[in-house]
């Protein structure tokens, strides 16, 4: 099972891809070798992972078996950093936006896929 959809964050010139899968370290592979990076080793035992591939492309993956709101806050969080960092951004406010924009298409596409996401 895999789902993905592209956030484009217009404000900071990249996209911010979602991949919802059973598959984690596979897709998170993918993912490198489709850039013709070198991704980890072992990409380990994770609920999800925020690649920063460059300065405009993010990827967000989640493991559906821990689709829930901690986890997506969790990922959310590390591409908020990665993106407000790679610009030299440090304005709280700015990243608070950011948040609540990512988190609010995330959302609006699990629902639109009807997947279920777990408290906790």
């Amino acid at each position: 099972m895999k789902t993905s959809h592209t956030i484009k964050l217009e404000t900071y010139s990249c996209s911010l891809t979602l991949i919802v899968t059973d598959q984690l370290k596979v897709e998170t592979k993918k993912v490198y070798k489709k850039h013709g990076l070198r991704g980890p080793r072992d990409a380990g035992e994770s609920e999800g992972m925020m690649l920063s591939i460059d300065i405009d492309k993010y990827y967000l993956l989640v493991d559906v078996k821990y689709l829930s709101h901690n986890t997506i806050g969790h990922e959310v969080y590390h591409a908020v950093k990665a993106v407000t960092r790679d610009r030299s951004i440090n304005d709280e406010e700015a990243q608070a936006w950011l948040a609540g924009h990512i988190t609010g298409r995330i959302y609006k596409f699990l629902d639109k896929k009807k997947l279920q996401v777990k408290h906790g």
